[in-house]
């Protein structure tokens, strides 16, 4: 199934291997949930701090649909 995702930036060096574009298209597996997704992507679960799917906030085993826009944000700290 075919699905957008956008990465926020911090996230791209964190995945394993590294991510080259913020925001792509991704093919998985029918019945992917955002966990899987974030597996698949090499990015370690715990720096997701936020998941959108469609412009609305998402928990991480809410199943993907074709065509989904996903969108992990990681928490952000500072001074």
């Amino acid at each position: 199934m075919h699905i957008h995702v956008k990465v926020a930036t911090i996230l791209l060096k964190r995945a394993d291997p590294p991510l080259t574009e913020s925001y792509f298209d991704y093919d998985c597996p029918d019945g992917t949930d955002v966990k899987t997704l974030i597996d698949m992507l090499g990015i370690p679960a715990e720096l997701v701090w936020s998941i959108t799917v469609n412009s609305k906030r998402s928990k991480i085993d809410r199943v993907i649909m074709p065509d989904d826009i996903v969108i992990l944000i990681p928490a952000i700290s500072g001074g």
